[in-house]
This record gives structure tokens, C-alpha cells and sequence, in this order.
């Protein structure tokens, strides 16, 4: 994938700003860890969605949400989400990959996680 052209980023740009399509939030460096987790969840989502070769409706029906949730989630919108759903909904990700060691991973970091914020 080659990097678009000027012309090509001002008429994204324009689309933005005519609120034709949505840009992806991002994130401020300095934004409060629950923020920091929700938009790393959202990141993983789509890594797994790119990786897997999943298209919006795909993800939609393993999930169990309609279209607009998954547009929210693939534009980190983390404003619309608790840490639980996107927490629930990657979960449903990686189990229906059936990959043992995807799920074994997913499961310790989020134990391990879990054990140092208990500390």
C-alpha cells in the first residue's frame, strides 16, 4: 500500500469535514489509563480484523452487534465504551479464531493484568 497523494488526502479531508465519513479518534498521550486500555482494545480489534481477513460484517456477527458498534470500535471511538464490552467483544474475537495459543496469550496478559492492578 503505497501513500496516497495530496489530491487524495485533501478530498478525505474534505469528507471529514462534511461529516461524509468518520475519522479515526486517536489518542492524547497523556489520557487516563482506562482511556490508554479502551484504545489499545480497539487497536487489537482491528490488527485482528486486517490479520484475519474479517470485513465489518464478519465482525459484526461474531461479535453479536450491529454495524454502527463495529464502526465505533474500528474508529476508537472509546468515548461510546466501557473497558468491560470492548474487553468482551475482543474476547469473542479471539474464541472464535479457535487458535490455542491466541487464546492462552489473550487469557494470561489479561490475567497478568488484572494481578498488577489488584497490587
Amino acid at each position: 500500500m503505497s501513500f496516497p497523494d495530496r489530491d487524495r488526502i485533501l478530498e478525505v479531508i474534505d469528507k471529514i469535514n462534511k461529516g461524509r465519513i468518520k475519522a479515526t479518534e486517536v489518542l492524547d498521550e497523556e489520557a487516563p489509563p482506562v482511556d490508554q486500555m479502551k484504545f489499545n482494545i480497539c487497536q487489537q480489534m482491528i490488527k485482528f480484523k486486517r490479520t484475519h481477513g474479517y470485513s465489518n460484517k464478519d465482525l459484526s456477527e461474531i461479535i453479536g452487534v450491529g454495524p454502527a458498534v463495529i464502526s465505533r470500535i474500528l474508529h476508537c471511538q472509546i468515548n461510546r465504551f466501557k473497558v468491560d464490552s470492548l474487553l468482551q467483544y475482543y474476547s469473542a474475537l479471539i474464541v472464535s479464531s479457535k487458535n490455542k495459543k491466541l487464546q492462552k496469550e489473550f487469557n494470561e496478559r489479561l490475567a497478568g493484568f488484572l494481578k498488577d492492578l489488584a497490587a
